[in-house]
């Protein structure tokens, strides 16, 4: 059992680095479009912001239940 919850664990980090990826990503992009004056890549950061804000979130609560109902209907 603490092989896999270990695993359980590894994964939603990795999930919250992935999400805390893309959102980076989406800070990068409205950047870019302040700069250069371009309004759809800020709308194109935005939607990254929120796209990899919904992912973290996933790997920090999701993931977790998941793990937990997984090893519940295991015993």
């Amino acid at each position: 059992m603490d092989l896999i919850n270990d695993i359980i664990n590894l994964s939603s980090v990795a999930i919250m680095a992935f999400g805390a990826a893309i959102a980076l990503a989406g800070v990068v992009a409205i950047g870019e479009g302040k700069s250069q004056q371009n309004a759809a890549k800020q709308e194109e950061g935005m939607t990254k912001i929120v796209g990899g804000a919904i992912i973290a979130v996933a790997g920090l609560v999701l993931i977790p239940q998941i793990g937990e109902f997984i090893l519940s209907s295991a015993k």
